[in-house]
């Protein structure tokens, strides 16, 4: 008979986009991963309007479901806390969720601000509660691939990034407006939204930080009508941002991240040069790896297209399909969520942590203030950066949380 594992109960509070995803994470983990060192329980999902949440419960597979926040997680039997809400909730929920001894799983950008970013990282230190921010990116194999490529010196010294993540969900005037519309609920637009996934993988990737930055941003259509009817929203986020970045070892890196791209949906592609090789991830293609290397003999020198779904040769692919069967968007999160609970178990530092996320949004902040400032500022400026609006706290107002 089969040793029974620990049980972790898990809480998660929204359930559009994220939320989906999140759920069939914790539904699968264990189907997936037989060596995963814990049992884990879809327990209660939390939202604000009852109906809508008790549908999701049941279609999203968890056990309960409840409209307040504050009694969940009094509750002896939550362990894991996971926020899946809009931006301006993040710091007053998982501080919440931090204070009631929870671990707390947070979506990205972290915060609305760099100092509130700092508060969440301190009281998770503060406490010894382990912290997960959601980059699934980098659990894909590729990425993780190319990391460990780097991390051997296949590629040398790095000397240059180019990013680009572009989409196009807001090139038609028609869209209406959307709380990623709003300041006081998002922070930014495009550039909280893709270019803090493009910042995370450079500083996973390469392992280098952000020195400084200079930026540029655009919004195209100031207003939009609201869904409800009553009259025209303004737009007072970027549609597309853009920013240069001098990294900590002296290498150039570019940035661009848009949502009026047409044709493109999710295009999220970095390259990475060094003075040995090359490599290019594109999430279009994300099973697959581009590598070129100056190793290799003239004769057959080029780009080579790696396919990273190989179970003896790359992270998590043995624990899917058989080679060469590719796995998507969803499995990330299923990595994610098992690397975490390895770390947990073991007693050591998950990595992206809230650490991670501090960072992600002092690079975000410097270019904000940057694009305000039209001029060049060093990643330390960005904890002085006031320049947006103040959070209005509008998802945790309206869940009554």
């Amino acid at each position: 008979m089969a040793k029974s594992k620990p049980v972790l109960n898990v809480a998660l509070v929204g359930y559009a986009f994220m939320g989906r995803a999140h759920s069939n994470a914790y539904r699968q983990v264990n189907r997936y991963f037989t060596d995963c060192p814990y049992e884990i329980v879809p327990k209660v999902l939390v939202g604000r309007s009852a109906g809508p949440l008790a549908e999701a419960a049941g279609q999203l597979g968890w056990q309960e479901s409840s409209t307040d926040f504050a009694a969940t997680i009094r509750r002896s039997d939550i362990h894991l806390v996971d926020i899946s809400t809009p931006n301006d909730s993040h710091f007053p929920l998982t501080m919440q969720a931090l204070d009631a001894g929870k671990i707390v799983l947070t979506e990205k950008p972290l915060a609305m601000t760099s100092a509130e970013a700092r508060q969440m990282a301190a009281k998770a230190a503060a406490l010894k509660r382990p912290s997960l921010i959601w980059h699934n990116y980098r659990r894909c194999p590729a990425a993780m691939t190319a990391a460990a490529l780097i991390a051997d010196g296949k590629l040398g010294t790095i000397q240059q990034v180019r990013a680009v993540y572009l989409q196009d969900w807001l090139t038609d005037d028609a869209c209406p407006w959307l709380w990623r519309m709003d300041a006081g609920v998002c922070g930014s637009g495009a550039h909280g939204d893709l270019n803090a996934h493009l910042i995370d993988m450079t500083r996973f990737l390469t392992g280098l930080e952000f020195s400084e930055v200079v930026a540029l941003q655009e919004t195209f259509i100031k207003q939009r009508r609201k869904p409800d009817g009553s009259g025209l929203g303004t737009v007072n986020v970027d549609d597309a941002f853009l920013f240069l970045a001098r990294l900590s070892n002296g290498a150039t890196a570019s940035y661009e991240a848009t949502r009026v791209a047409a044709g493109r949906k999710n295009y999220n592609r970095i390259e990475i040069n060094g003075t040995r090789g090359s490599l290019v991830w594109n999430f279009e293609r994300m099973n697959e790896l581009e590598y070129f290397s100056f190793d290799d003999e003239p004769r057959v020198q080029g780009f080579r297209t790696i396919m990273c779904m190989n179970g003896g040769a790359h992270p998590y692919a043995g624990s899917y399909w058989p080679d060469g069967h590719i796995i998507g968007y969803e499995h990330t999160f299923v990595n994610s969520l098992y690397d975490f609970l390895v770390c947990l178990k073991n007693g050591t530092d998950y990595r992206p942590n809230f650490s991670d996320g501090v960072a992600n949004q002092e690079v975000l902040d410097a270019a904000l203030l940057s694009a305000q400032r039209k001029a060049w500022v060093t990643v330390e400026q960005s904890q002085h950066f006031a320049g947006r609006a103040e959070p209005t706290r509008v998802a945790a107002k309206n869940a009554g949380l």
